[in-house]
């Protein structure tokens, strides 16, 4: 059986159809945005002797296909439980003529059908959204077998939709991690954060990778700012595009999403809007 037909008979953890298209436009805008503002990788990370690298939850492959222009000595291959999503980054590829970069459906939350200790450095952003807190330990553990000695590991999440002046996108957020937490995807047992900060480091201790290091990054979306009218869009289409889950979840209703949805964006063109979210990178070594 193909990785395809493995993969999709899995069900998904991610809260918005990985199938639909809209939500491929958002993703690539928003992997654009953050590696502008955040950056790749941490710059105190040596790529130069590395040759191969895993995207794990590449989505539609913004950062891997980034990765694969910037460093054509690797050869880099990114994995996401979307077909949809993993034959717009194989199109992508194949427009821009890159040949080191690969493009395969699986599901990170199953053992990978990779060979042992063959990769050099393992990529995963914002990774909460597809696992709960059980899922964690076994794929980081999987990703512990996946690199060689002296491999690294790279994992950069966020805790919610940041910090900001708007009242009603701030209940968004709030509802949001609400359902999250719901669906057992929150380490945090109450507040407005997923938790996965708090605990990141520790995960990859407790799957056996050492000198681990942190970083904190920050986007600035508030009015006027570069990044305003890109995290405007991306919340425009998210918010949207989350309502089904959060409903499923039972955490709201209908009525007052829409409410929510109409004031956030009316309150985020104001020209008062302020906002940040951060960002937290944790790598180690095996």
């Amino acid at each position: 059986m193909s990785h395809q037909q493995d993969a999709s008979q899995h069900v998904t953890q991610y809260p918005i159809n990985p199938e639909n298209i809209a939500e491929i436009a958002r993703l690539v805008k928003q992997a654009r945005l953050i590696s502008e503002q955040i950056g790749l990788l941490p710059a105190e990370l040596d790529l130069s002797r590395f040759h191969r690298l895993l995207d794990i939850g590449c989505g539609p492959g913004e950062w891997t296909l980034h990765m694969a222009r910037l460093y054509p000595h690797l050869q880099v291959q990114g994995i996401d439980i979307s077909q949809t999503m993993i034959a717009y980054a194989r199109d992508s590829a194949s427009y821009e003529g890159l040949s080191n970069v690969s493009f395969d459906v699986m599901d990170a939350r199953a053992p990978l059908k990779l060979a042992e200790a063959s990769l050099d450095l393992v990529h995963m952003r914002l990774a909460t959204p597809f696992l709960t807190t059980s899922a964690w330990p076994q794929m980081l553990q999987e990703c512990f077998r996946l690199l060689r000695p002296g491999g690294i590991i790279c994992s950069t999440e966020m805790e919610n939709m940041g910090t900001t002046t708007s009242a009603a996108l701030a209940m968004c957020n709030h509802l949001g991690i609400e359902a999250y937490r719901a669906a057992g995807q929150c380490f945090s047992q109450h507040g407005d954060i997923y938790g996965i900060t708090a605990v990141q480091a520790r995960l990859l201790q407790q799957a056996g990778f050492k000198q681990l290091q942190q970083q904190v990054r920050l986007i600035n979306y508030s009015a006027g700012m570069p990044a305003h009218r890109v995290m405007y869009e991306n919340w425009q289409a998210g918010l949207k595009l989350f309502q089904p889950f959060a409903l499923r979840m039972g955490v709201t209703t209908q009525q007052e999403l829409d409410i929510l949805y109409t004031r956030a964006l009316s309150e985020m063109e104001q020209e008062d809007f302020c906002a940040v979210v951060f960002f937290q990178t944790t790598w180690g070594l095996k």
